[in-house]
């Protein structure tokens, strides 16, 4: 059985929350900015929580950005014909998007000017690799300039062999730089993390920096009297940054660009007159209420990225530009059915590898590297997500590469292990054993030659121990305490002051104690129905996977001590408060077996 669930109550910073009641915020808002800001943050907690489209960090501080928007705008000029090359997530493709929608709609390039190119997560891999450097040397105009979005900070190789056939790239990414520096081959990398950067934020998404690309490529175009001065601002394209922004997990609490992204692009999606991916994306997935960061993260980001997991995501950049309702109606039910055998693939692969791993975690491993021989690379990330979820610990699912002799892996990680800064440990000490690895401090991918896997988990499992050994592993909640006043609709008007919720900014969590007045599966049995009595009054909740292996952790009766989030619950038109049930503990009672229902 997995280990059990700790609640952790989140600590406060006296500081920010003085500031936080000074800057007009209510008692409880205060105590949950004070839970997700630090004392070095009291000084800014108006900037950081609800930043102005104003507050957006301009692009000039950003390495080698003014070379790279003279290239690009001298291409635009001279009529050179312009390589977008992405990653194939969510970020990648919407960065893919921006950079096309930029060259074409505000800078007048003509589409037939403009070529794309992504590489296939399965049969290419990750990054600026040999693969698709081969396809674009087979297939692309020459001379070109080369865009990269996501990618291409650690591919000095690739891009010399572009360079070296007559093609000039501009890197635009986010991921971690070499020790030995960005890929010199390219006439710019610009990228916030890069160790010489005065960029004030580095937790920016991929999609971000093309979009800061673009803004200066309009200001150049300006400059040299290509567009005219009142040339429409790139504003218009900030729900495409919003969408890459939340799905690649970034920063929301230490980044007021983070934010205040989130903010303009979510406005955006919510007009009548929105793109019509986002009209689309919220009939196939039959949403309700209005699109909050939750959509992005946990519905479109989600049906985004699969594209890219199980085939080419060059689909999903054109279901972003599409036009037409219709038409993205229908690319948007081919990337539904995509995410739905996604979702099937990830519930084999988990009930494969679960007992290993969790062999694992009770044998005393700080890190779990698992190896699924049916494992499906496209999957890989999410099941990794669910492994440090599962035990609070990092974690690599490996499975063989494609057409390869080699393995591939994503990792993901825990508070305080940095993957990116492990794989480079790994790398040095174990240089033969690795093809390809990459990523920042939340995640990352590697290539190995198989004989390398024992090599590899032993030397994961020891950085992990170095750099925790203040953490105690097992999954956890952080909760923001118990709720003194009943929930209700009005409060959640009052947390929504507060949002975006996301990655360091989550939304509140609190506990209480209750009692069960009824309860039932729904869906496909794993998920509960239930009404939970607090002191007098009622609540509709929902509890999603707390049914395993058919148990059931609730009965009718039952006292439980609850750990929930409030949300808003709309059908036919008509909103009420629905509390999400995180876990439960029984305070007097047993478990009972249930009856699975089938979807």
């Amino acid at each position: 059985m997995p280990e059990p669930i700790k609640i952790i109550d989140r600590p406060l910073s006296q500081d920010v929350f003085n500031a936080a009641v000074a800057a007009g915020y209510t008692p409880l808002q205060s105590r949950i900015i004070a839970g997700r800001l630090g004392d070095e943050d009291a000084g800014r907690v108006g900037l950081l929580v609800r930043p102005p489209l104003s507050a957006l960090d301009p692009p000039d501080r950003l390495p080698d950005i003014n070379v790279a928007a003279e290239a690009v705008a001298r291409a635009v000029k001279q009529g050179l014909p312009l390589i977008l090359l992405s990653d194939f997530d969510c970020d990648g493709a919407s960065g893919h998007a921006v950079l096309k929608f930029a060259l074409r709609d505000y800078f007048g390039v003509p589409e037939h000017r403009i070529h794309s190119y992504i590489g296939h997560r399965l049969r290419e891999g990750y990054g600026v690799s040999e693969s698709v450097t081969q396809r674009i040397l087979d297939s692309a105009p020459r001379p070109a300039l080369v865009i990269t979005a996501d990618q291409g900070s650690s591919d000095h190789d690739r891009i010399k062999k572009l360079r070296d056939h007559g093609l000039t790239t501009i890197v635009t990414d986010h991921h971690g730089v070499p020790e030995q520096g960005p890929p010199h081959a390219a006439i710019a990398c610009v990228n916030p993390v890069r160790t010489d950067s005065s960029f004030a934020d580095p937790y920016i998404a991929g999609v971000h920096v093309a979009w800061l690309l673009c803004c200066a490529v309009r200001q150049k175009l300006i400059d040299w009297g290509h567009l005219p001065a009142n040339a429409p601002r790139l504003g218009g394209l900030l729900d495409l940054v919003a969408l890459g922004t939340m799905a690649d997990c970034v920063d929301l609490a230490r980044s007021a660009n983070n934010r205040a992204v989130l903010t303009r692009g979510l406005a955006l999606m919510n007009v009548p007159e929105a793109r019509p991916v986002w009209r689309a994306l919220y009939k196939v997935s039959r949403c309700s209420g209005p699109i909050t960061a939750a959509t992005l993260s946990f519905t479109f980001g989600p049906i985004i990225n699969a594209r890219g997991r199980l085939d080419c995501a060059l689909g999903a950049v054109d279901l972003l530009m599409c036009d037409d309702e219709a038409e993205a109606i229908r690319l948007a039910h081919v990337l539904v059915e995509h995410n739905s055998e996604r979702k099937r693939v990830q519930s084999k692969m988990l009930r494969r590898i679960l007992p290993l791993a969790e062999e694992q975690a009770v044998d005393g491993a700080m890190a779990i590297t698992v190896f699924d021989p049916e494992g499906h690379p496209g999957v890989h990330g999410v099941c990794a997500a669910r492994l440090v979820e599962a035990y609070g610990r990092p974690a690599a699912y490996f499975s063989p590469k494609q057409e390869s002799e080699h393995i591939t892996a994503s990792l993901r990680t825990v508070p305080g292990f940095h993957i990116r800064n492990a794989l480079a440990g790994i790398a040095e000490s174990y240089p033969d054993d690795f093809v390809a690895w990459g990523g920042h401090a939340g995640a990352g991918g590697v290539t190995l030659k198989r004989e390398g896997f024992d090599r590899f988990a032993t030397a994961f499992n020891a950085a992990a121990t170095r750099a925790l050994a203040a953490w105690t592993p097992g999954p956890r909640i952080l909760s923001d305490g118990a709720l003194e006043q009943l929930p209700s609709l009005e409060l959640l008007k009052e947390f929504a002051l507060l949002e975006p919720f996301g990655r360091q900014w989550e939304a509140p969590v609190f506990c209480t104690e209750g009692q069960i007045l009824s309860v039932r599966p729904v869906g496909d049995g794993t998920h509960l129905k239930l009404l939970l009595g607090i002191g007098p009054n009622r609540f509709d909740a929902i509890w999603f996977g707390a049914v395993r292996d058919g148990v059931c952790p609730v009965e009718t009766g039952q006292l439980v001590r609850v750990t929930f989030e409030l949300e808003a619950n709309t059908f036919r038109d008509e909103t009420s408060l629905q509390l999400r049930v995180r876990h439960a503990v029984v305070i007097a009672g047993k478990p009972v077996m249930v009856q699975r229902v089938a979807t």
